[in-house]
Order: structure tokens, then sequence, then C-alpha cells
């Protein structure tokens, strides 16, 4: 009934503010069409509505025109298609990822304390703002509910479906150390190994024709843009803070390391079970963002919805 709420008050949410101000709503509406056409949606341009090249790097905005294509993986085009095709908004995709990565939540233990997750989950204050902006980050948490829940279950799809979600959006290569959490201790490193081989396969199947259909347009839309994108004063950021301050813009190489050492510790420490994978997805990708020279709302969005996620997961330790 919360979830049923909660469309409805998305669908009103996207109807109030058809057009909004921002170019990742522009990048899934061309490039779902185009791919609806047949067109490949990294060899697009994109108009720049903001008229400020500075937002996207040197040389990326030229007379109106973005020179990069679609700047996610396929997958996230994929999930977002579905509402543009049938509402003529890509936000009602993102809306049902919400709402289904919620009935994840409440239902992945019986008996647990999902239900009180996931309705944290769909009256986030910031849950509607998410979505009027049109951020893809719904589908990154539906795909970490997706994984956990055939985690509790111990499917035998989890690194299939851990393949999938990595291959959704580009920081997500941070998750692969979790994947050590998702496989039994008794399996050792040739089941690690195995469920990477397992997720690459999948990663692969969903990523590799786009790739070969023009690289050079894939690599500059989806790798290379991102090595371009500027340090962003207003990012929701500590060093986007420590730099407001009047000192020296720190090292973009600090939110790697950090991570890295993060998922490290998480990998270490944390149980191999569905909740420990998502509590490890947490705390890498908080560290991740908080020290990122491009940190909003959306990517705490992600981060909120790992913990609660993990919360919908969590047995108590006589019970693993």
């Amino acid at each position: 009934a919360l979830a049923a709420v909660h469309f409805g008050l998305g669908a009103w949410t996207i109807t109030r503010s058809p057009d909004p101000a921002i170019d990742v709503h522009i990048f899934q509406k061309y490039a779902s069409v185009a791919l609806w056409h047949g067109e490949n949606p990294y060899a697009l341009t994109f108009p720049d509505i903001y008229n400020n090249g500075a937002f996207y790097g040197e040389g990326l905005s030229v007379n109106g025109r973005l020179q990069f294509g679609f700047p996610y993986f396929p997958l996230s085009l994929f999930a977002a298609m579905p509402g543009q095709l049938l509402a003529h908004d890509p936000r009602y995709s993102q809306l049902v990822a919400i709402d289904l990565a919620a009935l994840l939540m409440a239902l992945a233990r019986p008996g647990g304390v999902g239900p009180i997750a996931a309705a944290l989950y769909l009256t986030t204050p910031r849950n509607f703002f998410v979505l009027e902006q049109s951020w893809t980050e719904p589908f990154v948490v539906l795909g970490a509910a997706t994984v956990m829940f055939a985690a509790a279950r111990r499917s035998a799809l989890v690194p299939w479906l851990f393949g999938a979600f990595v291959a959704i959006k580009q920081y997500l290569v941070f998750a692969l150390p979790a994947v050590v959490l998702l496989s039994a201790r008794r399996d050792g490193v040739r089941g690690v190994i195995t469920g990477l081989a397992k997720g690459a396969v999948a990663g692969a199947l969903l990523t590799l024709p786009f790739v070969l259909w023009n690289p050079a347009a894939f690599m500059k839309s989806v790798v290379t843009l991102q090595f371009y994108q500027p340090f962003r004063g207003d990012a929701l950021s500590y060093l986007a803070w420590w730099a407001n301050q009047g000192h020296a813009q720190p090292s973009t190489a600090i939110p790697f390391l950090v991570a890295a050492a993060c998922a490290g510790l998480a990998v270490w420490r944390l149980p191999r079970t569905a909740a420990g994978f998502s509590a490890a997805l947490a705390l890498t990708f908080f560290a991740f963002f908080a020290l990122n020279k491009q940190a909003f709302a959306n990517y705490y969005f992600f981060v909120l919805g790992t913990l609660l996620i993990t919360v919908a997961a969590w047995t108590p330790p006589a019970h693993e």
C-alpha cells in the first residue's frame, strides 16, 4: 500500500515538473528515442542546456552542442527506455525502480525488519527530488537490492546479477571487491574467481555490443569523459568544502585511495552475508563520494539505499 501511494505521488511529481532543467533528463530522453530508432546512443550529441562548457570540461561544449553521447553504461539506458517509450518520460522507469527496490527490501527476510527499511526508503525526504531531477541512482539502488535479495536466498543467480549490477554505472567498479562477501568462505579463492568470471560474462553481454558498435564513441562518452569532468566547488563533499575555505584544490586521487582502503577493510571485517555485501557498498561509496570532486544528492541517495538494504538483509548473529 505504501509503495502504491509512493507511485501515485511520484507520478504527480513528474507531471508537475515535466521538463526539469538538468542534463541527465535530456541524455536519457534523446538516447532512448535514438536507440529505439536504431541509432547509436553513444554517437549522439546533445544540446548544452546550461550554455556553460565549464560544467563538462574544456572542448566538450561546442556551439551549444555537447561533444559526447550517452554518458552511462547501456544497462542504465535499457532501464530508462520503458518510461520514455511508454509514458514519454524516463523518470517513470526510475519511479518503478524505487518502488521495486522497496518491495525487495520488505520481502528480503521473512519476519525481519525489511518493511521498516522499505518504509524509510520510500519516505526519505529527498526521494522525490532525486526522481524529479531524473538521476539514475534509483536503478543503482534497485540493482543492489536485487543482488541482496538473491544472496539472502543463496540463489545461483547471484554472480550473474552482480555482474549486471556493476554494469549499470561507471563508479560501481569499486563494488568489485565486495564480491568476496557474496561467496561462502568454504568456496575459497576459486569461488571468488568463479563468481567474478560469471559476473564479467553478464556485464560483457550487456555492454560489449555497444562497444563494438562504435568503439571510439563509446570510449569517449563512457570512459574518457569522466577524466574531463572538472572539480565542482558546489559539490557536497569535504574536498569542495576544503577548497571553498581558500585552500589549494586537493588531489582528486584522494577519493580513489580512500575508497580502495574502505573496500579492503570491508572485505576483511564484514561477514560473508547479503547484509555484509550491502554494508560494504555503503562504506565504500560513502567514502568515495564524500571526498570526491563531484558529489550531489543522487550519490548519497545511493549510499542511503545501501544502508537500508543492509538493514533489510540483516539477521541476528545467532541466526546467520
